[in-house]
């Protein structure tokens, strides 16, 4: 269909003008902190490890501390679960708890 039949004309394609908007918004990116040093050993120390709560996290985290305790005997190893998505909000202790409860951690993602 032609522009003139469509009601636009020459001059009008000429003016036109589109604003072209970004739906996501502008959301500044949290800041970055960078790796944490290693610790120079592991003997003797406490490993937290947390479950996310999702499919698979138990099966690498009970690998993973069958692993540590073998190759490190004098590591204590303990499993700590993550609360649901729904309720780590209305639990703000629960991160300055779970740092208490050893030296290092690992963070357990399943899926």
């Amino acid at each position: 269909m032609a522009d003139a039949a469509r009601g636009f004309s020459a001059e009008d394609k000429a003016m036109a003008q589109l604003e072209v908007m970004n739906p996501r918004g502008e959301i500044p990116p949290p800041p970055t902190r960078g790796i944490t040093p290693r610790f120079p050993a592991l003997e003797g120390k406490k490993i937290v490890l947390i479950d996310n709560g999702k499919f698979g996290a138990n099966n690498f985290l009970d690998a993973l501390a069958d692993m540590l305790r073998e190759k490190y005997p004098t590591v204590a190893v303990a499993m700590y679960p993550k609360p649901p998505a729904q309720t780590i909000t209305n639990t703000p202790k629960w991160y300055p708890t779970v740092k208490q409860q050893g030296d290092l951690f690992v963070f357990g993602v399943g899926d």
